[in-house]
């Protein structure tokens, strides 16, 4: 499961990272220094030259390629190797084998493409188009609504919630309240977990921003779950929820031609995807939309551009613009692309029961840890700059 991880730095972190790192067959020191200077990027102490130089030949001794976004001008390559489909194989041996031929073509079809395919070449990408969500937490009523429907939706594992709805108690003023946030990956304009991809199968979509994984090219190492501030991953385990979950109905490969879209196989990541078989299909009454969106019966999700100030989580965060407005750890640099209306939880808010429980609903709960607001978050009454 893909808790909440600890903050950078903390003494919990090493612990945290090793056990998520030991469960595979790769480097897990590796995986942690890399991580961590993945998230020093964000935070602007190191830049993408120095971090793609410094572990360059470890990456390529490790993975047999080094296809990080960090990568200095990589060249174009319409070429789009695919690892092959037999999962009995470990992905390490399927490195391996793929051998000269695979560092030669070094995966850059897969994320090198000529910029309009929609991939991703240097990490961090100009676009007119920046998809993103306002979550209105002063209307949650913890129903789990939105985890149901993206369950069905996309056919996610037992356990594997990409939204996730957080029920805490916190004290303001005070007094004790209870409160909910519902939290999906933050599809980051600077995602750490795109720079420590050793294939580039995770990537950040230049046309809309979106941040997904290639299903054929992860090899399971774990890098981006423990890069990642939020805590979004996981790994497929092929244990699909036989009462809530469904078969995938979705097109799985996207517009930019990478198998993208629905749950991940066994031993590959996954999570929340906006719904990107929506975005990308033919059909107008499913682009713009997410299954969580229209699931919640009080609004609390508004989908769409957030460069577009006419969308409706701009429309949204303007017709709240009385009530506090934030983003979640945004002083790691990542800069994520949902903006919460609400208050802020602090670093002392304790998870509780909600009105609804995940079980109740036949959808096994996560061993989940909140984790609330670092100490340099803004206090209540003070507004981000979202909308």
């Amino acid at each position: 499961m893909a808790d909440l991880p600890p903050k950078k730095g903390d003494p919990e972190w090493e612990e945290w990272a090793e056990d998520i790192l030991d469960s595979t067959e790769f480097d897990t020191e590796l995986g942690k220094q890399i991580s961590k200077d993945a998230l020093r990027i964000a935070e602007g102490e190191l830049s993408k030259a120095e971090f793609h130089e410094r572990y360059g030949d470890e990456v390529k001794a490790e993975f047999g390629v080094d296809e990080r976004p960090t990568k200095p001008d990589p060249e174009p390559d319409n070429t789009m190797p695919r690892v092959p489909g037999d999962r009995n194989q470990t992905r390490r041996n399927v490195l391996k084998a793929m051998g000269g031929a695979a560092a030669a073509v070094g995966l850059a079809g897969c994320v090198s493409a000529s910029a309009d395919d929609g991939s991703e070449s240097d990490g961090n990408p100009d676009s007119d188009t920046q998809i993103g969500m306002a979550i209105d937490t002063e209307r949650c009523i913890a129903c789990l609504q939105c985890s149901e429907a993206c369950k069905e939706e996309n056919n996610t594992d037992i356990g594997v919630h990409w939204p996730y709805v957080f029920r805490y108690e916190d004290e303001h003023a005070g007094d004790t309240r209870e409160d909910f946030l519902t939290r999906h990956c933050q599809h980051c304009s600077e995602p750490s977990c795109t720079y420590v991809c050793p294939t580039q199968a995770r990537y950040r979509r230049t046309e809309d921003g979106i941040v997904l994984t290639d299903y054929d090219t992860c090899v399971g190492c774990k890098y981006c779950q423990v890069a990642c501030p939020y805590g979004v991953n996981y790994l497929g385990k092929d244990e699909p929820n036989e009462v809530v979950g469904s078969e995938f109905e979705g097109d799985r490969v996207g517009r930019d031609g990478r198998t993208v879209g629905g749950n991940p196989p066994k031993g590959v990541m996954g999570k929340c995807t906006y719904c990107v078989h929506r975005q990308d299909s033919d059909d107008p009454e499913l682009q713009g939309t997410t299954a969580c969106e229209q699931a919640c019966p009080v609004d609390v999700i508004h989908f769409g551009d957030m460069n577009d100030r006419d969308s409706d989580p701009r429309e949204h965060l303007r017709e709240k613009e009385g009530s506090n407005q934030y983003r979640l750890l945004d002083e790691v640099g990542n800069e994520p692309n949902i903006v919460y209306i609400g208050k802020r939880p602090s670093k002392d808010a304790e998870p509780v029961q909600g009105p609804v429980s995940y079980e109740e609903l036949n959808m096994r709960d996560g061993n989940y840890d909140y984790v609330g607001a670092q100490d340099e978050a803004p206090a209540d009454g003070e507004e981000g700059d979202a909308a």
